[in-house]
């Protein structure tokens, strides 16, 4: 009889778990800076919404979601043929990969990243190819130069996530001249909506190119349903029809789907989010800035702090006032970590922290 291990493919074994961040726990009273989620909580008209079939959650929900969908696609100004959703967007990932990746195929992934793109791609058999950040961008000229025969996958993400800074439309239109057929681009925005920056390219923009890309979006940052995991993915009708083939049956639940309608329909929470992001983006900078602390510049909601040697012990000092921020260790970025945009409070009580260390460390 053979043994487990030699049921499980070689690809399988060596990957690496997703480098997960400190759970959250009901009922813990803590500054939670880790996770960028939308800390003004869940949109009230998507609490509305839910609530009102919290009854029929022994049914299953509309396999298509249309309802949606359609508002979906009236909010985005696409077809709805141009949409597809997902258990979040990594599923949407995953059904990308499924579809256009091959055991041998590469996947050029930038580093760092978002984790899933190299454990969605290296499940089903492809190797990634990371690419190195250039002054904490992504280096769209290096990815070029990584393109092989092999390559059948782009994994982009703009904003990058963890380091919140973008490429510009100029930037991606000489990149896409370059790009060769027979390779899908995909391109995961999902801080897309926090970005204010006028150079920041725009998702239709992408529909009309004669490319294959697919541009991810989700209901978990901006509109503040990270628990409900509703994502989704927007290309044309070619690439979105055989995406459809492989998604799970009722992939978003019912609860997720009359959330993530609420809240496309909540302007109000919509603009709130905008205003509590930048002001405390702005507040968090000018604080760092004034302690002498360096970040990166960022168009999502959350900023990539360099620390340095003592990295360790300002963890262990947040950690003792009940703050939550990210280490980057796991990411290959040592000494930085990545602080979440959270309510002026616990803004104030992040920097209150690293003051106080500052001090304490300083001969």
């Amino acid at each position: 009889m053979p043994r487990l291990r030699d049921l499980i493919p070689d690809y399988i074994r060596s990957l690496p778990p997703y480098p997960k961040g400190r759970p959250w726990r009901r009922g813990e009273e803590v500054v939670r800076l880790s996770s960028n989620e939308n800390p003004l909580g869940p949109p009230p008209m998507a609490v509305a919404a839910i609530q009102e079939v919290l009854q029929e959650v022994n049914r299953y929900p509309d396999g298509a979601a249309e309802e949606l969908l359609n508002e979906l696609a009236r909010h985005l100004g696409v077809g709805v043929e141009n949409l597809v959703l997902g258990n979040g967007s990594d599923e949407v990932i995953e059904m990308a990969v499924r579809i256009f990746v091959r055991e041998g195929d590469e996947v050029i992934i930038p580093a760092p990243s978002f984790a899933y793109y190299r454990i969605a791609s290296a499940s089903e058999g492809a190797r990634p190819v990371e690419v190195p950040l250039k002054d904490y961008r992504i280096d769209l000229h290096e990815v070029i130069c990584r393109l092989t025969p092999r390559t059948k996958l782009i994994f982009l993400n703009n904003p990058n996530n963890p380091t919140g800074t973008i490429f510009t439309r100029g930037e991606f239109r000489s990149f896409v001249e370059d790009l060769p057929e027979g390779v899908l681009l995909v391109i995961d925005e999902a801080y897309g909506e926090y970005v204010t920056s006028p150079e920041y390219p725009d998702y239709r923009d992408y529909l009309a190119l004669e490319r294959p890309i697919l541009v991810l979006r989700t209901f978990s940052k901006f509109y503040g349903l990270a628990g409900l995991r509703v994502g989704y993915g927007i290309a044309k009708e070619e690439i979105i029809s055989a995406l459809e083939k492989v998604h799970q049956p009722f992939n978003v639940n019912l609860l997720g789907a009359v959330g993530a309608l609420g809240a496309l329909r909540d302007e109000e929470y919509q603009r709130r989010s905008s205003l509590v992001n930048e002001e405390g983006k702005r507040y968090l900078s000018e604080g760092l800035r004034r302690l002498g602390v360096s970040f990166v510049p960022s168009e999502a909601n959350f900023l990539l702090v360099r620390i340095g040697e003592g990295v360790g012990e300002l963890l262990e000092r947040l950690g003792e006032a009940r703050v939550v921020v990210r280490d980057m260790k796991g990411y290959g970025l040592e000494g930085h970590l990545r602080v979440s945009i959270g309510m002026p409070d616990e803004n104030r009580r992040f920097l209150e922290v690293l003051e106080r260390w500052k001090t304490s460390s300083s001969p």
